[in-house]
């Protein structure tokens, strides 16, 4: 597997029509938000910089796509029910109520690779592309926006990787994780 940005494929190909049909081979039947993405937005916020997009690519498989996860970043408000504490953790500031961070706005795994390759491991690319962000940023906080669900609950909140901090004014719960 290796990861490749969006933003290269669309410099290196002569036909940006190519890129969408490359795109739209991933099929995620589970999540058709993820899917819908990829096929119809990724380039378009590739291009205005508004997100980036990596492709987890099968090198061995005529690079198929295995999956993706797309970046931004974001200020989040912090909602009034956080403690002190998580205030002074994600802002510097026990009294703050907003701060920066890294979203990973889109992770997922296509359905060919179901068994094949786990979210874990494209959301563990996911955090090394961040860990770079950091190196050349300082930006130190890593956010989820997740539905509250008993899957992604599980998988986001495991092991402590995600600590849950609110649920958004859209209800989708906020889990954040800090790079020392």
């Amino acid at each position: 597997m290796q990861v490749i940005s969006l933003s290269s494929l669309i410099e290196s190909s002569s036909d940006e029509s190519e890129v969408y049909e490359y795109l739209a081979s991933f099929s995620c039947v589970k999540n058709p938000d993820v899917q819908e993405f990829l096929h119809s937005k990724a380039i378009e916020n590739e291009k205005r910089s508004l997100s980036r997009t990596n492709l987890v690519v099968d090198l061995d498989n005529n690079n198929e796509i295995v999956g993706y996860f797309t970046l931004a970043i974001k200020p989040f408000p912090i909602g009034q029910e956080a403690s002190k504490r998580a205030r002074q953790k994600l802002t510097g500031n026990k009294d703050g109520n907003t701060f920066n961070a890294i979203l990973i706005a889109q992770l997922a795994r296509a359905d060919l690779y179901k068994g094949k390759v786990s979210g874990s491991e494209i959301l563990q690319l996911a955090l090394h592309n961040c860990k770079l962000i950091h190196h050349l940023s300082a930006l130190r906080m890593i956010c989820v926006e997740y539905k509250d669900d008993e899957f992604l609950n599980s998988f986001y909140e495991k092991d402590g990787e995600f600590t849950f901090l609110q649920k958004n004014e859209n209800e989708l719960k906020l889990s954040y994780i800090r790079i020392d």
